[in-house]
C-alpha cells in the first residue's frame, strides 16, 4: 500500500539552492532607457589614451638632464662649504629623476579611468572616482584657446579641461576670473577630436545662440563673464568704480586676431580705444561673436529718429511704415537706410575721421621731408664753394644728406606714431577714463606714471639748453598753429595747386626747428625772424577771441591768462632779437632787463586796491538800485540809464583789473624766460664770451711757460756764455741778407729771418708736440652774463701780468745772450732786437713753452735744458730747415723747379756755414710775405701778407 501511494503519488524532486528561471519565449527587448534622461540620448563615449612602455621610457629620458644638473649641482655646494658628500648627490640626482617620474606616472594611471559621455543634450564627465558631473548644453560654459583645448564649466563652478592627444594641457587654464572653481578633471588627453570637437561647439552653440540673440534684442542682457552684450552696446564689468561701456555706433572693429586676442576699437569716451583680452578668458567665444556682430549690424542699420518742426500743434499723420530691408554686413561708420541722398552739386566733403588722418598724413610728410630737407642743407653748405668740382661736391654730399634725412625722419615718424599710440590711446585714455569712472587711486598712479617721466626729461633739456628749447618751443607752437589753419583753409580747395600751397611752408618749417635745435640762432639772430612776430602776436590774439567764444566756461576763465603768457614768450623773442640785431651791449642788455622789472612792478596791483574798488562799486550799484531817482535828481542823469544791475565802472574795473593781471602775467614770463634766454645771444654774446675766456687762460699759461723757459736761457748763458756764441752767426747772416741803417730801427725782413730761424732750431730739439690741452670748460648756461664777463675781465688782468713778466724774461735773456757774443757789426740796439726775435721764434713759437708749462704743472716730460736750447747743430739745423721749408713750397704751389735750382736737390751736405740755414729762412719768410731781398727764391702765386711772423702771445713775439 505504501508502493502504490507512492507511485500514485510520487516526491518532488529536489529544489536547486538558486531555481533557475523559467524559460520565457522571445519577444523584443524594449528600449534601453537613458542613464539621464534630461540629457537626451547617449550618443558615444571617449577614453583617455592608455600609455605604451615607450612613453615611460621617454618620460625618464626626458627627467634625464634635470637628474644629472641635480647631481652636479649637489657636488659643487659640497665642494663649496668643504663637505666630501659621497651619497647625499646620487640620492639628489635619483629624487630628481624619480620624483617626477612617479607624480607623472600616478597622473596617467588615474587619467586613463575618467571617461566622457556625449548625449544629445549634453556631456557627462566621469572622473577616476566614479564621480559623474553633468554639463547640459544650455548651461555650459565652453572655454577654446585656438589650440583644440576646451575647459567646460558648469554655473557652480565644476570645471573639466580636455584636448586632443598632442596638446598638453594649459597652464592654470582651469581658472575663471570672478567665479569660485573646482576641478575634476585635469587636462585629459581624449583621442577622436575630430568628433568631439565639433560636438561641443555645435551643441552649445545651437542651444544657446537663439535664445541669447533674443535676450539682447528684446533689451535685455546677455553676460559672456564680465563683458555683457546689449541692443544699446557692450559693457566691461569693472570690480571698481564705474564699468566701461561703448554704444555700437562708436565700435570701429570687433573680431578676433590669429594670435587668439578679441581686439575691440571704439570711438567711445567711456571705453578703451583699443580692447584686447585673450580667448581663453571669453566663455562661450563663438556666440559671443554671432551675437555681437548681430548687434552692431542691427544698430547701424538702425535709423536715428529726427524730430520734425513744431509747426503746428496737431500730430502729423502716420505714414505707411518702412519697408524692412534684410541685414546686410556695413561698417560702422556706414549711413543707415534712411539717410537722404548726398546732393549731386555740393561738393563731397570727407568723414571726421578721414580728414584727421589726412592731416596725420600731411604732418608726416612735412616732418620727413623737412628733415630730409635740412639735412641736405646742412652737408651741402658745410664747406665752400670755390669751383666746378666744389659745386659738384656739395651737390653728392646733399643728395646723399636728404636721402639719410629722410631715413632719420622715417625712423623719427615712427618713434612718434608709437609713443602717441602707447602714451595717447592706451595710458592717457585709460587715465581719463578710470577718473571718469571713479577708479581714483588707478587712475592717480597711472598720471603719475605718465607725467613724471616726461616732465623729469623736459626739466633737464630745458636746464641743460634754455636758450634753444624756449625759441624751439616759441616756433613749433606759433608756427604749427598757423600751418594748422593754413592746411584747414586749403585743403578743402578743388585746385590741386592750392591744396598743395601749405607744402613748402610745412616742410620748411620742420627744417627750421632741425637747425634751431642745432645752431639755437634761427629766432634770435637771423634777421629774417622779424617776420615771425606779427605772426605770433596775431594767432594770439585770435586764440583769445576763440577762447572767450567757447560754451566752456573753464575755456572762458583761461583765456586772459593763456594770452599773457604767449604775449611774454613772443615779448622775451622780440627783446633778444632786437637786442641781436641792434648789437646791444651787455651794459645795455642790463637797462632793458631794469625797465622791464620796473614796469611789471608797477603793474603788480595789491589784491586788496581791487577788493575795495569792487567794494565801493557794489556799495553803488545798491545805492542806484534803491534810489534812482535820488541819484538822477543828484547828477542830473536820466533814471533810464541805471536801470541794470550793476554801473558802467564795472565793465571799466573789471577790464582794467583784466588788463593789469594780463600785462602783469605777461611781462613776469618774459622775465622768467629772459633769465634763461636773454643771452640768448648764444651765438652773439655768450659763446664769443667763453672762447674768448678759453683763449685768455691759454695765453696766460703759454706766457707762463715761455717766462720760465726764458729764465732757464738766461741762466744757461750767464753760466755757459760759450753755449750760445753760433748765435752772432744767426744775426749776421740775417743782417747781411737785410741790413738796416745805422742807427736806424732794424729790417722787418731782418727780425722775421731771425725768428724764423729760431723756429727752425726749435725743431731741432726733437721736444713731442704736447697734446692739445682740453679748453676750459665753458660755464653752465644757466649763469648770468655778468659772471662770464667779470671772470674774463680778471683772466685778462692776469694774461696782461704774466705777458709784461714775460717780456722782462725775455729782454733780460736776449742782453745776456747779446753780451756773451764777440764784437758784432751792428748797433748794440739792433743787436739785441734780432737776438730777442729769435729767441721768440725759439721759445714762443713752437713746443717749448707748452712743455715748460706743464713740466711746471706737474705733468708731462721734462724741458730741455738751456744748453740744448742755445747751442746750435749747423748740420741737424740746416736738415730741419730744408725739410720744413721744401713742404711749404710744394704747399705754396711755388715752383719746386726753381726751390731746388737755388737750393739744390736733398739736403745740403755738410756744411759748418749757418748761411744755408739763413738763406732756406729767408725762402720761407719769401712764401708768407712775398715782399723783401730773396735773390733767387721761388716766388709765392699770390702776394704776401706783409705782416712778420704767425704772432704769439708775448715776450719777444708780441708785436
Amino acid at each position: 500500500m505504501g508502493a502504490e501511494n507512492d507511485a500514485e503519488h510520487p516526491e518532488p524532486p529536489e529544489q536547486p539552492a538558486h531555481p533557475e528561471p523559467p524559460e520565457r519565449t522571445e519577444q523584443p527587448e524594449p528600449p534601453e532607457q537613458p542613464e539621464h534622461p534630461e540629457l537626451g540620448a547617449h550618443h558615444r563615449t571617449y577614453r583617455p589614451i592608455r600609455r605604451k612602455p615607450s612613453a615611460y621610457a621617454l618620460l625618464l629620458l626626458f627627467l634625464t638632464p634635470f637628474a644629472a644638473l641635480t647631481y652636479l649641482l649637489a657636488l659643487l655646494i659640497g665642494a663649496v662649504v668643504g663637505r666630501g658628500w659621497d651619497l647625499a648627490p646620487v640620492v639628489l640626482g635619483g629624487l630628481a629623476l624619480l620624483g617626477p617620474f612617479a607624480v607623472r606616472v600616478f597622473w596617467y594611471r588615474r587619467h586613463t579611468r575618467v571617461e566622457f559621455r556625449q548625449y544629445e543634450e549634453g556631456l557627462v564627465a566621469v572622473t577616476a572616482g566614479g564621480r559623474e558631473v553633468l554639463y547640459p548644453w544650455r548651461s555650459t560654459a565652453v572655454f577654446t584657446d585656438g589650440w583644440d583645448r576646451f575647459k567646460l564649466s558648469t554655473p557652480e563652478g565644476t570645471v573639466v579641461t580636455l584636448g586632443p592627444t598632442d596638446r598638453r594641457p594649459a597652464l592654470g587654464g582651469e581658472r575663471i576670473k570672478g567665479r569660485r572653481t573646482r576641478t575634476v578633471i585635469r587636462g585629459a588627453q581624449v583621442p577622436q577630436d575630430e568628433a568631439w570637437y565639433p560636438a561641443i561647439l555645435h551643441g552649445v552653440r545651437n542651444a544657446q545662440l537663439a535664445p541669447a540673440t533674443a535676450t539682447a534684442l528684446d533689451g535685455g542682457e546677455t553676460a559672456f563673464g564680465d563683458l555683457v552684450l546689449s541692443r544699446d552696446g557692450l559693457t566691461v564689468r569693472r570690480g571698481h568704480g564705474r564699468d566701461d561701456f561703448t554704444t555700437w555706433e562708436d565700435v570701429r572693429s570687433l573680431e578676433l586676431s590669429p594670435e587668439g586676442l578679441l581686439m575691440v576699437s571704439s570711438r567711445g569716451n567711456d571705453f578703451p580705444t583699443h580692447f584686447m583680452r585673450y580667448r581663453y578668458r571669453i566663455p562661450n567665444l563663438e556666440i559671443f561673436l554671432d551675437l555681437a556682430h548681430r548687434l552692431h549690424r542691427h544698430a547701424v542699420r538702425r535709423p536715428t529718429p529726427v524730430p520734425a518742426p513744431p509747426t503746428s500743434d496737431a500730430p502729423p499723420a502716420p505714414g505707411p511704415p518702412a519697408p524692412e530691408t534684410p541685414e546686410t554686413p556695413t561698417a560702422p561708420d556706414a549711413p543707415g537706410p534712411d539717410t537722404p541722398p548726398p546732393d549731386a552739386r555740393a561738393p563731397a566733403r570727407p568723414a571726421p575721421a578721414a580728414r584727421d588722418d589726412e592731416l596725420l598724413d600731411l604732418l608726416t610728410q612735412y616732418l620727413t621731408y623737412g628733415i630730409g630737407l635740412w639735412a641736405a642743407w646742412r652737408l651741402g653748405t658745410r664747406e665752400e664753394i670755390d669751383g666746378l668740382g666744389a659745386a659738384l661736391l656739395a651737390v653728392v654730399r646733399a643728395v646723399l644728406g636728404g636721402i639719410g634725412g629722410v631715413l632719420a625722419g622715417l625712423l623719427v615718424v615712427t618713434a612718434i606714431t608709437v609713443v602717441s599710440k602707447v602714451g595717447g590711446e592706451i595710458l592717457v585714455e585709460s587715465a581719463i577714463r578710470w577718473f571718469r569712472h571713479r577708479r581714483y587711486i588707478a587712475a592717480a598712479g597711472l598720471a603719475l606714471c605718465i607725467v613724471v617721466g616726461p616732465a623729469a626729461l623736459l626739466f633737464l633739456l630745458f636746464r641743460a639748453f634754455p636758450s634753444r628749447l624756449v625759441p624751439l618751443v616759441a616756433l613749433l607752437f606759433f608756427g604749427g598753429w598757423a600751418l594748422l589753419l593754413a592746411v584747414a583753409r586749403c585743403v578743402r580747395s578743388d585746385r590741386a595747386v592750392v591744396r598743395h600751397l601749405p607744402d613748402l611752408p610745412g616742410v620748411l618749417l620742420v627744417a627750421l626747428a632741425c637747425q634751431q635745435v642745432v645752431s639755437g640762432d634761427v629766432l634770435t639772430v637771423a634777421p629774417a625772424a622779424g617776420l615771425f612776430f606779427p605772426l605770433a602776436l596775431w594767432l594770439s590774439w585770435r586764440g583769445w577771441r576763440w577762447m572767450k567764444d567757447s560754451p566752456r566756461r573753464t575755456v572762458q576763465a583761461a583765456a586772459d591768462v593763456v594770452l599773457s603768457v604767449e604775449l611774454g614768450l613772443v615779448l622775451t623773442l622780440l627783446m633778444v632779437w632786437l637786442a641781436n640785431v641792434l648789437s646791444f651791449t651787455p651794459p645795455q642788455v642790463t637797462v632793458v632787463l631794469e625797465v622791464v622789472e620796473k614796469v611789471q612792478g608797477l603793474t603788480e596791483v595789491h589784491w586788496l586796491y581791487w577788493m575795495a574798488a569792487y567794494t565801493v562799486l557794489a556799495i553803488g550799484s545798491y545805492v542806484l538800485l534803491a534810489r534812482p531817482a535820488l541819484v538822477a535828481r543828484v547828477r542830473r542823469l536820466r533814471p533810464a540809464r541805471f536801470d541794470g544791475s550793476r554801473l558802467p565802472l564795472g565793465l571799466t574795473a573789471n577790464f582794467v583789473q583784466r588788463s593789469f593781471s594780463g600785462i602783469n602775467i605777461g611781462i613776469m614770463v618774459a622775465l622768467i624766460f629772459l633769465v634763461v634766454v636773454a643771452p640768448v645771444s648764444e651765438g652773439a654774446w655768450k659763446r664769443p664770451v667763453d672762447e674768448r675766456y678759453a683763449l685768455e687762460v691759454q695765453r696766460r699759461e703759454y706766457a707762463e711757460g715761455a717766462a720760465a723757459a726764458y729764465q732757464e736761457i738766461h741762466r744757461q748763458v750767464v753760466l755757459h756764455p760759450r753755449t750760445a756764441a753760433r748765435i752772432g752767426d744767426v744775426i749776421i747772416a740775417a743782417h747781411r741778407i737785410a741790413p738796416s741803417p745805422d742807427g736806424g730801427p732794424v729790417n722787418r725782413a731782418a727780425l722775421d729771418i731771425a725768428r724764423q730761424a729760431g723756429r727752425f732750431q726749435a725743431g731741432t730739439l726733437d721736444v713731442d708736440t704736447p697734446d692739445p690741452e682740453p679748453a676750459t670748460a665753458p660755464a653752465p648756461e644757466g649763469d648770468d652774463l655778468d659772471a662770464r664777463l667779470g671772470r674774463l675781465d680778471e683772466t685778462q688782468q692776469q694774461r696782461a701780468e704774466r705777458e709784461e713778466r714775460t717780456d722782462r724774461f725775455a729782454e733780460l735773456a736776449s742782453l745776456a745772450v747779446t753780451r756773451a757774443l764777440d764784437t758784432l757789426d751792428l748797433g748794440d740796439n739792433q743787436a739785441v732786437q734780432l737776438v730777442k726775435e729769435y729767441l721768440g721764434g725759439l721759445v714762443e713759437d713752437g713746443p717749448v713753452k707748452t712743455v715748460f708749462h706743464r713740466w711746471g704743472e706737474g705733468i708731462g716730460q721734462p724741458p730741455p735744458e738751456g744748453g740744448r736750447l742755445v747751442r746750435i747743430d749747423v748740420r741737424r739745423l740746416t736738415a730741419v730747415a730744408y725739410e720744413r721749408t721744401a713742404a711749404a713750397v710744394e704747399r705754396s704751389d711755388a715752383g719746386l723747379l726753381t726751390f731746388y735750382g737755388r737750393f739744390g736737390i736733398g739736403v745740403p751736405a755738410e756744411d759748418s756755414s749757418l748761411a744755408p740755414a739763413v738763406d732756406l729762412a729767408n725762402q720761407h719768410r719769401y712764401l708768407r710775405q712775398g715782399t723783401g731781398p730773396c735773390t733767387g727764391c721761388a716766388a709765392p702765386m699770390t702776394g704776401g701778407s706783409g705782416t712778420g711772423g704767425t704772432g704769439t702771445t708775448g715776450g719777444g713775439g708780441r708785436r
